[in-house]
């Protein structure tokens, strides 16, 4: 069905050229505006070396509804370059000047050709695409190129060629697609009837950008006193059928309640005509002590519900409804007419009563004499503040998605393909430690200790890290420490709860070796020391084994190992990670050796302030891992439940206090190595 998909496309381009050649305003910018691309600036940006986001959106309302993804990725990764595209005039013509991306261009119409073009140019390392935007040869050079590709605020509806017999060719372009972030339930479950379960709900990113304009300061003078004394029904992006509902039932409501009509476009015409039939006065006239309000200016409305009780959402009547997301954010009950169902937005909230659809004017008379009741706004007004406080915050959620699924995407590839010094040093620390433990192993016939068996730092010259181990009454126990520069010292030494010192090895040598056997199970501290170094910060490790502990295989542990180096390069690649680390002089590796049903906790965990991340990996035999992180309170502000063996925590701390982190193995065939790496910025 590939030809009914290219047949459509080519009528479609066709039909905007044939409109440009006979002086149609938008479509002349569609076409004149593809044939200024901004190569230069595009190239430029390669020669900066920076990795470039592509964002396309269709048109301006789609660009605002990414914008806040778009602003929490900027921020999240700053050293990306942003290339915006466009497929409509008014996309680029509003949006050509903004901060939030490098060029802002238009999108070339979809053909092989044209797409080959387009991606050896921008050569992005991840597209994103909002909403409903689908182009086939677009989609398919991403799918070749292995770029990372995702559909943010995605919206469906089962009259689309996806979900129809015919649609080969589209489901196609859904194959594409590395991960799907919808608006709604329905949405998802769309996906899932026809094979795709990549899909996360993470609401609508609008919501975040209408919330945070409810939530800015501002004040009208004109608005609040006409507003002032009783129920204002605010009539929002109206049009002349939606004002011609609403003038056929004002005649019942003109005694208890007060009208403002804010018109979607401002024709002088229709201002004076509604002026003269609602006898209303004007906002910018002087006040005429009137019951109706013409908003007769521009740029205001989205803050101005605040002043309403009902609101009015107009557009329903003809090609679209218009923003519902702007007065839910106040908690106003929204009206709006037949032609609703595009818009997930307002579906959810006509199920969940705080909208309501009113074709007729004798529907429009029965839900306006129920909201004059005030119980009835109240209970609407519920609605629409708890399904706000619900799914704002879903920029923050989609962005963390895609930063935690590059992650994931990056972890798969080889330790070289995600190359990082510090954790190509780690790694080495790690390696070495292995060795001499190992042969430690073959000298004394101990093993690995079960539970925390490893731990790595990155110290400067004279510092002192500690590591607090519960040590069984009997066993026999043996402590190698190792450092990534052969000819350092390392001193270690092992105190009781009480602080007194039970052995030490501090003697000038690089690989300090403490042996001890408690009489009595306790907790005991691990104090490894680097007097000096020749470089400006040294990773040291600390092994512990034990007798009647476990066999580590070297394949094993290479294993692991590696995947645990992608990893580190994965979270500095795609989470903007600096350094390893947690806080001051912390322990930023952990390695575990641990069976199905199994867990430990790290107390009193130092975290930097700003971001963190945590990342963890397992052998072969760890089917499924969860890590979780709690305050001081145990309250629970990340997790990372996922059935995987390769959780992730991105965390912003903004609290001084410790902090706790479980990891528990869901599921393993064996018991077997855990490494976890904290990280920061």
């Amino acid at each position: 069905m590939r030809w009914l998909y290219r047949t459509g496309v080519g009528t479609y381009h066709l039909g905007i050229r044939l409109a440009a050649r006979i002086g149609h305003r938008q479509a002349l910018a569609w076409v004149k505006g593809r044939q200024h691309l901004e190569r230069e600036a595009i190239l430029r940006l390669h020669r900066q070396g920076r990795p470039v986001l592509w964002l396309h959106a269709a048109s301006l309302g789609e660009f605002e509804q990414g914008r806040p993804v778009l602003m929490e990725l900027r921020e999240r990764h700053p050293e990306w370059a942003v290339v915006v595209s466009f497929f409509s005039p008014s996309g680029y013509e509003r949006c050509k000047d903004t901060g939030l991306a490098e060029v802002v261009t238009y999108l070339p119409p979809d053909g092989k050709e044209n797409a080959m073009d387009w991606l050896e140019l921008v050569r992005p390392r991840l597209a994103v695409f909002v909403k409903y935007e689908f182009w086939h040869a677009y989609l398919t050079g991403l799918r070749h190129a292995n770029v990372p590709t995702f559909l943010i605020a995605g919206s469906f509806r089962p009259g689309q060629p996806f979900f129809r017999w015919f649609g080969s060719a589209w489901r196609e372009m859904l194959a594409c697609f590395t991960h799907f972030a919808v608006q709604t339930p329905r949405d998802a479950a769309l996906l899932t009837k026809v094979g795709y379960d990549n899909v996360t709900v993470t609401g609508d990113p609008r919501l975040d950008r209408t919330v945070a304009l409810a939530e800015t300061p501002f004040a009208d003078e004109r608005l609040e006193a006409f507003c002032a004394d009783g129920p204002v029904l605010f009539a929002g992006s109206v049009w002349p059928p939606d004002v011609e509902l609403i003038a056929s039932a004002w005649p019942r409501f003109r005694d208890r309640w007060k009208l403002v009509l804010a018109p979607h476009q401002l024709d002088a015409g229709e201002l004076a005509n509604w002026q003269s039939r609602f006898g209303a006065e004007r906002y910018t006239e002087a006040a005429g002590n009137r019951r109706v309000l013409l908003l007769d200016t521009i740029g205001i409305l989205s803050r101005a519900y605040r002043y309403g009780d009902v609101a009015y959402v107009g557009g329903a009547f003809g090609s679209g409804l218009h923003n519902t997301l702007e007065p839910l954010s106040y908690g106003l009950p929204v009206l709006f007419g037949p032609k609703y169902h595009k818009f997930p937005e307002a579906v959810a909230a006509r199920d969940r009563g705080g909208a309501f659809c009113v074709e007729s004017p004798k529907e429009l008379e029965s839900v306006w004499t129920e909201l004059t009741d005030p119980a009835s706004r109240q209970s609407a007004s519920r609605s629409q503040l708890a399904y706000r406080d619900l799914h704002r915050g879903s920029g923050k959620r989609t962005a963390a998605l895609i930063s935690r699924l590059l992650m994931l995407l990056l972890f798969a590839l080889p330790l070289s393909a995600q190359s990082w010094e510090s954790a190509d040093r780690m790694v080495r620390t790690l390696d070495g430690l292995y060795g001499k433990c190992n042969l430690m192993v073959a000298l004394s016939g101990k093993e690995w200790r079960p539970g925390l068996c490893l731990a790595a730092a990155e110290l400067e010259a004279g510092q002192t890290v500690s590591l607090e181990v519960t040590l069984e009454a009997g066993r026999e126990y043996a402590f190698i420490a190792s450092s990534e520069v052969r000819d350092n010292d390392l001193d270690l030494y092992l105190r009781d709860p009480r602080d007194s010192l039970l052995a030490d090895d501090d003697k000038l040598d690089g690989t300090p070796i403490v042996e001890f056997t408690p009489v009595e199970t306790g907790r005991f501290t691990l104090q490894l020391h680097l007097p000096d170094s020749t470089t400006a910060t040294t990773f040291v490790a600390l092994g512990i084994l034990s007798s009647n502990g476990k066999s580590l295989s070297d394949r094993e542990y290479r294993r692991v190992s590696t995947q645990f180096g992608a990893a580190s390069g994965a979270v500095r690649a795609a989470g903007g990670a600096q350094r390893f680390g947690s806080g001051r002089s912390n322990w930023c590796v952990y390695g575990y050796l641990l069976d199905g049903g199994q867990g430990t906790t790290l107390s009193n965990l130092d975290l930097a302030p700003g971001r963190n991340f945590l990342a963890a990996t397992g052998s072969d035999s760890v089917k499924d891992l969860d890590i979780y992180l709690a305050d001081a309170e145990l309250n629970i502000v990340r997790r990372d439940q996922d059935p995987d063996p390769y959780p992730m925590i991105e965390y912003d701390n903004r609290v001084e206090g410790p902090h706790l982190l479980r990891l528990e193995v869901e599921s393993a065939d064996r018991p077997g190595l855990i490494l976890l790496g904290l990280f920061t910025r």
